[in-house]
């Protein structure tokens, strides 16, 4: 997506569950091979809210309303991500029309993502520049919230992570901003769907791979940069091992991975990329110009996210 107006992302801010040790989860804590995996490769906690996805969003969206300053009627739409659909209750038109109005966003349209699971949050930012290039909206509010079914499974396969309860927000706005949008690619592989993750996990490793691969470098060569230009590439919190994998297909040092949440949560689905940024800010410092990219996967489409330090 080309970006030719000025598209701020502001505001980051999230909300995780409790922190438990994966090592006491019950579906791997029996299974010593899964286990010392994980831990081998720099996992060691997950969280699990008690809080439904729509009251997590509704948490992070009052930090990120907090810290952006922008009067509640300014806000033009709310778009809501999540892949947690095993309660309708958690993304039906009044379950988020109640969230909007419990937040005093008396006039932000609301707008549903969740196809990129994984990388919704990149169909989302999209989804907000778009509509503030076309100078319909202002000020958007991204809300991406997910929680997983007590009893449904924590393990991404092939066993690369564990899914954490989280949520994540921020502000894409026409004003300033902390960062301004550079460019938002997204590439996806449909007879990847046809693919058994267990049964046939290296031919979907390798297209994941080719995925990766081919979504940074699309970023790059359109917006003409090298991985050099970039302060930080910050992903999902997949393991370590994967996360230098990332780096090598991208061309990218390993120091520039954003990793250090890896061991703290794991792999909080589409919130990693928001909550990720929002601590690497909050302990580092970025120069007026610096570069990040975010990269967003889901089981088989990618997002790529360029952002310039105002």
């Amino acid at each position: 997506m080309l970006i030719n107006k000025k598209v701020y992302l502001t505001a980051s801010a999230y909300e995780l569950g409790n922190v438990y040790d994966i090592e006491n989860l019950d579906e791997i804590k029996e299974d010593k091979e899964i286990l010392e995996t994980l831990l081998k490769f720099g996992l060691k906690k997950y969280t699990k809210s008690q809080l439904t996805p729509p009251i997590m969003a509704k948490k992070t969206a009052q930090y990120t309303l907090e810290k952006g300053r922008i009067n509640r009627k300014e806000i033009d739409a709310l778009i809501y991500a999540t892949s947690s659909f095993w309660d309708s209750r958690f993304y039906d038109g009044k379950e988020v029309s109640r969230l909007s109005y419990e937040l005093g966003l008396e006039n932000a349209y609301p707008i549903g993502v969740f196809l990129s699971e994984c990388g919704n949050i990149h169909t989302a930012i999209r989804t907000a520049a778009s509509l503030i290039q076309t100078g319909e909206c202002r000020n958007i509010l991204v809300v991406t919230t997910d929680q997983i079914q007590e009893g449904g499974t924590r393990i991404i396969p092939p066993n690369i992570s564990i899914a954490s309860d989280a949520a994540a927000s921020c502000i894409v706005s026409a004003e300033k901003g902390d960062f301004e949008i550079m460019h938002i690619t997204q590439h996806t592989n449909a007879a990847m769907s046809e693919l058994d993750i267990e049964e046939k996990s290296e031919e979907y490793m390798y297209a994941v791979a080719e995925g990766i691969k081919k979504t940074l470098w699309k970023s790059m060569k359109f917006t003409e940069k090298q991985p050099k230009d970039f302060q930080q590439l910050i992903t999902n919190n997949y393991n370590l091992l994967l996360s230098k994998t990332i780096s090598d297909l991208g061309g990218f040092e390993f120091e520039q991975v954003y990793t250090e949440n890896i061991a703290r949560f794991a792999h909080a689905l589409a919130s990693d990329n928001l909550i990720n940024l929002c601590d690497f800010l909050n302990n580092n410092f970025l120069n007026s110009q610096d570069l990040v990219l975010l990269l967003g996967t889901g089981t088989n489409m990618w997002g790529a996210t360029i952002l310039i330090k105002t």
